[in-house]
């Protein structure tokens, strides 16, 4: 195989790889992750800088905004200042003296049993003696051992009581005070003073100082936790040291050492870039891939039909990318030297916008998810207060969803914009309540910026929606609007060509209206189609009853077959007109579907009269179709049927009404034209009890008035000048 071969092969092969579906939409996940990584971290400019302590500057570095930043060394050393005040907290123990006492009653106990065993007593009193030694080492005199153990020894009873009464005391005495462990050396130097009042030999003054310097204890300990809890109290109650830094005023200077002051102004101004950034890109990444994965995942389980159309994801994906640029812009809006205002600014977030534009071009459900995943993104994209951001986010994007879930009017595009603005106040109000920093300047600013969010949203709702609706092929809720204006031009080619035509096709859009509400079908899109729907009647209006007032009718001078062809071809007609003008394809499948491949029996049935040979088809009196593939159009189907064979009936009643109307509904179920759409036996039902309801109000019987009101309106008509109902000449 030469080259251009496999340079021929390789490019078909990626060809094929690009068409396939799932590739475009991985294609597309991999776009739009890296704009939303890139928004994300827009505010770290290629003129951020990396600098550590005491490295040299290597260019000026000045701040493009005014900011209020915190002067930490100052702070620090306020706070440093505020810890030396705080005094440490003691505890009083109510046990020390007891134990003290405890300690001396149980030596001279010792003693005392080591004198009655007289079995190694000398060895035993100079280990108990050594053991005084030992448990404190705060003996400030010292002796032999041996002599003290051999003055116990030829000490009398009385003299070791007296030994022992004079310890208790100078332990309770010096015990009453307060007395802290590192106050012990203190009380150590005042027990030896004491011991040395008293008239004893220098063996029982050493005996008396070890005793009591061995079990005195400190009756005040330190409480830790209350220490620290009063430390951080008062690390609290300092206020940051602020200082204002001017666009334009340089923080590091050329040539300068650069100090940890200086980067933490930088870190503030968002010139230094922090030492987590990779760290935090890497969390980012997962953050926004773990939201395209449940974006893709709800779209596969509960809207296949969004999922499986390139075309749907990528508006998705633009509407999302939108709202995310222009939130990135607005948190970089500052108001001079007002923090209080400037933490106002991430409301500003039209998530709104997104939301209404999902809900009119898609589906309003959905617009919930999006909701919630785009006030995500706020939080992460605004600085301060995220979480009422997301929140505000939140509730603005749902009330906006509220307001455009049934379209009436275009008006009701702006009217939802003003219940945005509502919601907004009222959630930057709640939570300026909740976080305790409500005030005037904040209830004021608040408001303000609320009702910016709510216009903000309701105009770039309004200025995207005609492009979007364009590029993507879309019929909303809007379009629908549009092309139910009477002043449509083809509405008013067949107001003026076929006003039967028009006036039919209005109360069909009544009748099928009310039903599709009834069911829970889409009722602006019904009624949009059944004013289209039988637009293919403008090229022969004629040959059309309800256009026939007065006239003959053209059927009559021409064979069965031709008059089917006639009738049946308005719909090939209609679609033909619908293209020309560039009718939405919504609108289109009305026009093609609304008869499916239903039968003309009128026709059908004079042919059967002239034919002799029974060579005659049924199917050459049929329409092309297809069959209504979705209610709406079959909802049209059944009220076109109804509306045409009801107003047949002379003077009819309601019970003649409702046999009519379920009659034909049933002929049509029959016939399968009702099998591709989505009505059940139920909905069927419903859409004849309101069929019924609406034509029983049309066609209620009137009141005859008595003949002497008749005489008298005819004198009234000849006296102004009237006679029957025509102007006078």
């Amino acid at each position: 195989m030469q080259i251009p071969d496999i340079m021929r092969f390789l490019w078909k092969k990626t060809m094929f790889f690009i068409k396939h579906s799932n590739t475009r939409k991985l294609l597309g996940v991999l776009l739009f992750f890296s704009i939303t990584i890139f928004i994300l971290f827009s505010n770290f400019s290629p003129q951020q800088v990396m600098l550590k302590p005491d490295e040299v500057a290597k260019r000026n570095i000045q701040s493009n905004i005014t900011a209020i930043v915190i002067d930490e060394r100052q702070t620090e050393e306020l706070k440093q200042q505020a810890v030396a005040k705080v005094e440490r907290v003691y505890q009083s123990d109510t046990y020390a003296l007891s134990n003290t006492e405890s300690e001396i009653n149980d030596f001279f106990a010792n003693v005392e049993e080591i004198l009655l065993a007289e079995e190694d007593g000398n060895k035993k009193l100079q280990q108990a003696l050594q053991g005084l030694e030992r448990q404190e080492n705060h003996i400030l005199f010292k002796m032999k051992i041996e002599e003290l153990s051999q003055y116990i020894i030829n000490a009398t009873p009385e003299d070791i009581e007296q030994i022992k009464q004079v310890s208790l005391s100078i332990s309770r005495r010096l015990m009453q005070k307060p007395i802290t462990e590192e106050a012990l050396e203190g009380v150590y130097e005042q027990a030896e003073q004491e011991t040395n009042t008293y008239a004893y030999s220098p063996q029982a003054q050493e005996i008396i100082r070890l005793v009591t310097i061995s079990s005195l204890k400190a009756n005040l300990l330190f409480n830790k936790e209350a220490t620290d809890k009063a430390i951080k109290e008062a690390i609290d109650a300092v206020q940051p040291v602020q200082k204002t830094i001017k666009a334009g005023e340089i923080i590091v200077r050329e040539g300068d050492r650069v100090t940890e002051e200086q980067i933490s102004v930088l870190e503030q101004l968002g010139i230094q870039r922090s030492k987590t950034y990779p760290i935090t890109i890497i969390g980012a990444g997962i953050f926004v891939l773990l939201t395209f994965w449940l974006i893709m995942e709800f779209l596969k389980r509960y809207y296949r039909e969004v999922y499986e159309n390139d075309k749907l994801i990528l508006l998705i994906g633009l509407v999302f990318v939108m709202v995310l640029l222009i939130t990135r812009f607005l948190s970089l809006i500052k108001f001079g030297d007002q923090p209080e205002i400037n933490a106002l600014v991430g409301y500003l977030a039209p998530v709104a916008a997104g939301s209404m534009l999902i809900a009119i071009l898609l589906d309003n459900r959905l617009a919930y998810f999006f909701t919630m995943i785009m006030a995500l993104y706020v939080g992460l994209l605004t600085e301060g207060n995220q979480l009422g951001f997301a929140i505000c986010a939140f509730i603005g994007g749902t009330v906006g969803v509220f307001r455009v879930y049934k379209l009436n009017q275009t008006s009701d595009l702006a009217k939802a914009g003003m219940y945005i603005a509502l919601a907004n106040i009222a959630a930057i109000i709640t939570l300026a309540f909740i976080g305790g920093h409500l005030t005037l300047n904040v209830a004021l600013m608040g408001t303000v910026i609320g009702a910016i969010n709510g216009i903000l949203s309701a105009v770039l709702m309004i200025g995207a929606l005609p492009y979007l609706e364009s590029a993507f092929s879309i019929t909303s809720m809007i379009k629908l609007l549009e092309l139910s204006n009477p002043n449509q031009y083809l509405l008013k080619r067949l107001l003026l060509e076929a006003p039967g035509t028009y006036h039919h096709s209005l109360m069909v859009g009544n009748l099928a209206e009310a039903s599709a509400e009834a069911i829970g079908a889409n009722p602006l899109m019904v009624r949009a189609g059944a004013l289209y729907h039988d637009i293919g009647k403008l090229k022969r209006p004629e040959y059309f009853v309800e256009n026939q007032r007065g006239f003959e009718n053209p059927h009559d001078k021409i064979a069965p077959v031709l008059s089917s062809l006639i009738i049946t071809s308005h719909v090939k007609e209609g679609v033909e007109l619908a293209r020309e003008s560039h009718l939405p394809q919504t609108i289109i499948d009305f026009i093609e579907q609304h008869h499916g491949t239903g039968l003309v029996k009128y026709f059908f049935g004079k042919a059967l009269e002239e034919d002799r040979e029974g060579n005659l088809s049924e199917e050459s009196f049929r329409y092309e179709g297809p069959k209504p593939k979705s209610r709406e159009v079959a909802l049209v189907m059944l009220a076109d049927a109804v509306e045409a064979a009801v107003r047949s009936l002379q003077e009819p009643s309601a019970k003649d009404i409702e046999n009519m109307v379920r009659m034909l509904i049933r002929d049509k179920l029959n016939d399968g034209q009702l099998d591709l759409c989505e009505l059940t036996f139920r909905d069927l039902d419903t859409i004849a009890r309101s069929f019924c309801r609406v034509l029983e109000g049309v066609y209620h019987k009137r009141i005859e008035y008595p003949e002497t009101i008749v005489k008298e309106f005819e004198k009234r008509s000849e006296y102004h000048g009237y006679h029957d109902n025509q102007p006078a000449e």
